[in-house]
């Protein structure tokens, strides 16, 4: 056998055989494992004890281990294996779960092997809930669990089979599953991701294999299992690989999203799938199933069998056999980084061991072996020891009930750990409180933009109709907004009558406080915000309970009276819709109703000038019309042709004109359509032809959409904040804070509003 030897170094591990000794006995152990014989794996995880009591009791023990077409069966009399097959459908037979169970009792019939005979049934586990490593017993809400497993997968089948073959036996039948695919064990330490919103938790893993592997290096060690510290990797159609310290899985890098695979990815470069998935060239499912289904070699090579790869190696052409060499590089590559990464510990390794179907070719073994700069053996044992674990768990539960874990109890423990460790991770070291006057960059959600909206000046605003209950919660969020040692998004007068304002405010705990909060007494509330705004008393207005019609009179009378009315007013929505990754802006919806060419080129201007303050440097504007050329039966469209060639030549946007919406908001129409223009479904901003079409799409993402909206009026001094009277309190906070955010950043950069 070509040695395995990491090629770093140094003297081997103490205590510890080299890698040719190592993998010797292990392939010894294994392939002693023969029907009709006793399972020398299985004698070895279970303990001279147990192993000698299962020997004297000759329990009677199915083993059920399905796969994605077939399921691997074996039968023990005490520590024999009676018998063993992979039972599969007959042709044209169902496969699902009724089918499975119908092929086992073909299959024991044929054999002679009687169901009424067993003992226990011991099944694989599945993607059940996160628990601790162990044997539980099978229980219904075992099946609950893995019915609702957000990923399927095919010994999610086990426990349901070996339920339904049990009640066949009767209910004496232990029923159990060993270490299955969730186990949580994780050091606290690698609950931590970098990032506050992501903690790890139960991993799926070859937990069922590694922990076997695991236990049997102890007894060829001679160690306990609590005083080694040893890295497994399973390498088949998925890999993983597990540190294990003091006897639990402290360390892991998972089934899903580890180590690269016969139809799995691994890891992904996160910079590139972010690029991509901004680009549209990359889709949530495209990840999904490349860490889940079809990545890895799938993807690569177009098989999921490394043998069938390096046959090509050998026999076929240059270019396909170097590509093999590449290919097999990267695995290795990827396989050994793992490994390296899990070994990054104080306390040194003791062994490694490469397992499972692909641990059969030792040449590759060998590559990666060869990556591994460590004074550390690295053994290899082919294949897996999954039945002879499963085994090993219901025969220790038989000779000692006290083994057995009750499952609902094991996941609740397993959550308290995790709720224990997450409150260590959430305690507060220094206080951050938000950036005061932050720039705003190109924002792609409403909450980028409230978080752009802080200041140690805080503007005055003005709550014209006070009397508004979600207005005056939207007040509460803005002063609430940043934590007590941040100044509130702004300082509010409430206008309106004393009465019904204080009322509300008390039923809804906003504090007046006159400080961060007042009421001004009024009957007529705009006529007082006017005056409120020509004095200087107040920075702009936000709409309460008055009519739109009443507030836009008398802030265009207020306006005229300081003289800043000089351009068109326009209003501007930005809509954070789910499932969109970016913003997108429509403009009018609600202050011109039918604009001519001339009064659109004015509103366009409005709504670039607050994007270009927000950080879009080119943002995409699409000129909507029913179609997206041309026809003088449309008269939008053949407008729309006129102002995109009127802003064609400026560098700051990027103007189409006219587009459908489907082109302008769908990247999946503008490849169906085969569109040629440089906006692909990604407008930044909607220019519509007149206030009816602006209104429908408003609320067309409003109500159909579930968007959430911000919508100012510009062209005044300050952008002034409309909202409709149907918006929700975070569409209007979320209103409070793009006015305030473009006025902060017309002050620090000296830009238009």
């Amino acid at each position: 056998m070509t040695t395995l030897e990491p090629t770093g170094g140094g003297a081997v591990a103490p205590a510890t055989l080299s890698a040719d000794e190592l993998s010797a006995r292990l392939a010894a152990l294994c392939g002693g494992v023969q029907v009709g014989k006793e399972d020398p794996v299985l004698a070895g995880l279970l303990g001279p004890e147990v192993a000698q009591l299962a020997r004297r009791a000759r329990w009677s023990s199915l083993v059920l281990n399905p796969g994605s077409t077939s399921t691997k069966v074996s039968v023990y009399s005490g520590l024999t294996l009676a018998a063993k097959a992979d039972v599969g459908p007959e042709a044209g037979a169902a496969d699902d779960l009724d089918g499975r169970v119908e092929q086992v009792l073909g299959w024991m019939s044929r054999a002679g092997l009687d169901p009424m005979e067993l003992t226990g049934i011991a099944a694989r586990g599945g993607l059940m809930a996160p628990v601790t490593a162990g044997t539980f017993r099978v229980s219904s809400e075992m099946i609950e669990d893995l019915a609702q497993s957000p990923v399927f997968h095919p010994s999610n089948l086990a426990a349901p089979m070996a339920t339904r073959l049990g009640e066949r036996v009767g209910p004496d039948v232990l029923v159990t599953t060993t270490d299955p695919v969730m186990i949580d064990e994780l050091d606290p330490v690698f609950r931590l991701t970098g990032s506050a919103r992501l903690r790890e938790d139960g991993t799926a893993c070859h937990y069922l294999n590694h922990r076997a592997v695991a236990g049997l290096c102890a007894r060829v060690l001679k160690r306990p299992l609590s005083d080694l510290h040893l890295i497994t990797c399973h390498l088949g159609g998925g890999s993983s690989a597990v540190r294990h310290l003091q006897g639990r899985a402290a360390q892991v890098a998972p089934a899903f999203g580890g180590l690269p695979s016969a139809n799995r990815s691994g890891a992904l470069p996160l910079r590139q799938v972010i690029r991509q998935m901004d680009l549209r060239a990359y889709e949530l499912e495209d990840l999904r199933a490349d860490l889940m289904r079809s990545g890895g070699l799938v993807a690569l090579a177009g098989t999921d069998d490394f043998e069938a790869l390096f046959t090509l190696e050998r026999s076929g052409s240059a270019a396909q056999a170097d590509k093999v060499r590449l290919l097999t590089a990267f695995f290795a590559s990827r396989v050994a980084g793992g490994i390296l990464a899990l070994s990054a510990d104080a306390q040194a390794i003791d062994a490694i061991v490469l397992t499972g179907g692909l641990a059969h070719d030792e040449r590759f073994c060998n590559l990666v072996a060869q990556r591994i700069h460590l004074p550390v053996p690295v053994a290899r044992l082919p294949g897996a020891l999954e039945q002879s674990a499963l085994a090993a768990g219901l025969l220790a539960a038989c000779a000692d009930s006290s083994s057995l874990q009750d499952y609902a109890q094991a996941k609740q423990r397993a959550a308290r750990r995790r709720m224990t460790a997450e409150a260590a991770c959430d305690v507060t070291l220094f206080e951050q409180p938000r950036p005061l006057c932050a720039p705003v960059d190109a924002p792609t959600s409403l909450e980028a933009v409230i978080e752009a909206a802080c200041t140690e000046t805080p503007p005055v605003i003005a709550l014209v109709g006070a009397d508004n209950p979600e207005a005056l919660l939207a007040i509460k969020e803005a002063i609430a907004h940043g934590g007590p040692q941040t100044p509130p998004m702004a300082r509010f007068l409430l206008v309106g009558r004393w009465g019904p304002v204080t009322q509300l405010a008390w039923e809804l705990d906003l504090a007046v406080d006159d400080e961060v909060v007042a009421v001004v007494d009024s009957h007529d509330p705009v006529a007082t915000a006017v005056d409120l705004l020509s004095s200087g008393r107040v920075d702009t207005w936000m709409k309460g309970s008055v009519q739109t019609a009443d507030l836009l009179k008398g802030y265009l009378r207020a306006l005229k009276a300081v003289g800043a009315l000089s351009r068109r007013l326009s209003h501007l929505a930005l809509f954070d819709i789910p499932g969109r990754d970016r913003l997108i802006g429509v403009t009018d919806a609600a202050i011109n109703p039918e604009p001519d060419e001339a009064g659109r080129i004015e509103i366009l201007q409005n709504a670039l000038n607050a994007l270009h303050l927000l950080g879009f440097d080119r943002p995409k504007v699409a000129v909507l019309s029913a179609t997206e050329k041309p026809s003088a039966a449309v008269g939008s469209s053949v407008d729309a042709k006129r102002i995109a060639e009127l802003f064609a030549d400026r560098t700051d946007l990027i103007i189409e004109g006219p587009l459908a919406l489907d082109l302008a908001m769908s990247p999946e129409a503008a490849r169906e359509k085969h569109y040629p223009g440089r906006i692909q479904g990604d407008a930044d901003l909607l220019l519509v032809p007149e206030i009816d079409t602006g209104n429908a799409v408003y609320k067309a993402f409003t109500v159909t959409s579930a968007a959430e909206a911000a919508g100012v009026v510009l062209g005044g001094r300050q952008p002034l904040i409309l909202t409709s009277r149907g918006d929700s309190a975070r569409t209007k906070l979320a209103s409070v804070a793009l006015a305030v955010a473009l006025t902060l950043r017309a002050k620090q950069t000296g830009g238009a509003l």
